[in-house]
């Protein structure tokens, strides 16, 4: 999973990077050029501790996130033309946006208005999709007075988008257009999903009343968890006791994100791996196992799954099995989050 990081300037996006990734600082700007930063982080599961307890392998590999801040770009960030060209042309290929709004008194923005900031950076991604798209319309029709064919259901799809984006709306509040496969290489910016993070003082675990019973919308205190990204576990247990923090930002946002992306989690197990992979939710057995192995997929034969909460009851596969809980599935069968997995192929 790719997560792009996005805020106006002195959000604290930055900030909220760090404490995500366990990070400090800002990556110094190379000759003031800006630079698009990357933190991995595994994904913290439960279930994959309890496989790797049960079948202690040589290795174990959680599923990972990985996250992009743009750095070095002071004073860039307040003209926001620039800004959507540089979100463009470095923020490609992430899945989803985390959008940071301020939601503390700056000394020189002042007091905040988390709800105003949101909407002014979603209406400069409307503004960079309708330039987009009106570029690409009027190739398009210089195309077709010189007498060439253009794709017919490419044309439908730009003209619906350009007339949501019109109407001021994010591509993204239409799936079909959002996920439409003839329009997957403009990189829309306002298609792709987006959470957006409140960044609060540290002592306010509030949310604001604007974003009240937003799904999309959660609350951080970005300066505390970059400071609590910094210590020690035990440390850290004491920290998020004295704030009243029940798990890590990190921790949480993961878990928004995989239900903002529409993603699941399903494990190969043996004695040399047990491994998690990420996926979208309801993925055919057979593209599973092409996510494994390109020879899986060409040589698929059967799906060997057990559910983890079933293999969990049991207590080891034999006993799953003997229960009867251990199932062959066919190449369409929609894998679910927490399936166990072997896949039978031959090549």
């Amino acid at each position: 999973m790719k997560l792009g990081i996005v805020g106006l300037g002195r959000s604290g996006k930055t900030t909220v990077f760090n404490a995500l990734t366990q990070r400090t600082g800002e990556a110094p700007a190379v000759s003031g050029q800006v630079v698009p930063v990357l933190g991995v982080v595994p994904v913290p599961d439960p279930r994959l501790d309890w496989l790797t307890a049960l079948y202690n392998p040589r290795k174990k590999t959680p599923a990972q996130v990985t996250y992009t801040d743009l750095q070095g770009i002071a004073g860039v960030a307040e003209k926001k033309k620039d800004y959507m060209a540089l979100l463009l042309t470095h923020m490609r290929p992430v899945e989803a946006f985390l959008m940071v709004v301020r939601n503390f008194s700056d000394p020189v923005l002042g007091p905040p208005r988390p709800a105003r900031d949101r909407r002014e950076l979603e209406e400069e991604f409307i503004l960079a999709d309708l330039a987009t798209v009106e570029k690409r319309l009027e190739r398009i029709e210089a195309e077709q007075k010189k007498g060439r064919k253009t794709a017919a259901a490419e044309l439908e799809l730009l003209q619906r988008c350009a007339t949501l984006l019109n109407e001021e709306k994010p591509l993204r509040t239409d799936m079909s257009l959002a996920s439409a496969p003839e329009l997957k290489g403009y990189t829309f910016l306002s298609a792709k999903p987006l959470l957006v993070l409140v960044n609060n003082d540290d002592n306010d675990p509030s949310m604001p009343e604007d974003f009240q019973g937003s799904e999309d919308v959660m609350v951080i205190r970005g300066r505390l968890e970059m400071e609590m990204a910094q210590l020690s576990e035990p440390d850290a247990a004491v920290f998020r006791q004295d704030y009243g923090i029940d798990e890590s930002a990190m921790d949480r946002v993961i878990r928004r994100s995989f239900r903002l992306l529409g993603v699941g989690t399903f494990f190969t197990v043996g004695d040399d791996e047990v491994k998690a992979w990420t996926i979208p939710e309801g993925l055919p057995a057979l593209e599973a196992a092409g996510v494994v192995h390109s020879d899986m997929k060409k040589g698929f034969i059967r799906a060997e799954v057990v559910a983890y909460d079933d293999l969990r009851k049991a207590g080891d596969y034999a006993a799953a099995r003997k229960q009867g809980w251990v199932r062959l599935e066919g190449r369409d069968y929609p894998v679910k989050d927490g399936d166990i997995i072997h896949f039978r192929f031959n090549v």
